[in-house]
């Protein structure tokens, strides 16, 4: 039952990762007219802090999954539960914050979002191979000196 949570616990924080991202996209221009920041300049802050952000939440994951999915290939499960959790989040965000009529979305915004999800599962999958074990040596931390 404790890798059932953990398992489910890293694949919420998957989504939430992507959600964030995906959100501050969508939201440059309600930023831009909330703060009075001209809409480039914005935009260039949201990049700087989803890039920030990747690199923070690799260094987590890649943490949290060595070391609750130690020694089992069940981790591999990350790829598909992430999707559950992201639906249910852009579902209630939309639900409690529409976006007011009128706006829109720019092509090269919606591309990155697609794109963005599509290469997400591939981002899954590099962090689970790169922190699972090798060999069973690794698993017990047994080095020969």
């Amino acid at each position: 039952m404790k890798f059932f949570i953990k398992l489910n616990t890293i694949s919420a924080l998957y989504a939430l990762a992507l959600f964030i991202a995906i959100e501050l996209i969508i939201n440059v221009s309600h930023i831009s007219q909330l703060y009075g920041f001209a809409w480039d300049h914005v935009y260039i802050v949201i990049a700087v802090i989803n890039v920030i952000g990747l690199l923070l939440s690799t260094l987590i994951f890649f943490n949290l999954t060595k070391k609750w999915m130690l020694g089992s290939k069940h981790h591999y499960w990350q790829l598909i539960l992430w999707v559950p959790y992201f639906i249910m989040l852009f579902y209630f965000f939309t639900v409690f914050v529409p976006l007011n009529t009128g706006v829109t979305l720019f092509p090269r915004f919606s591309l990155l979002i697609f794109g963005s999800s599509l290469l997400f599962p591939v981002y899954i999958l590099f962090i689970n191979v790169i922190a699972s074990p090798v060999s069973t040596d690794e698993r017990t931390n047994t080095r020969l000196l």
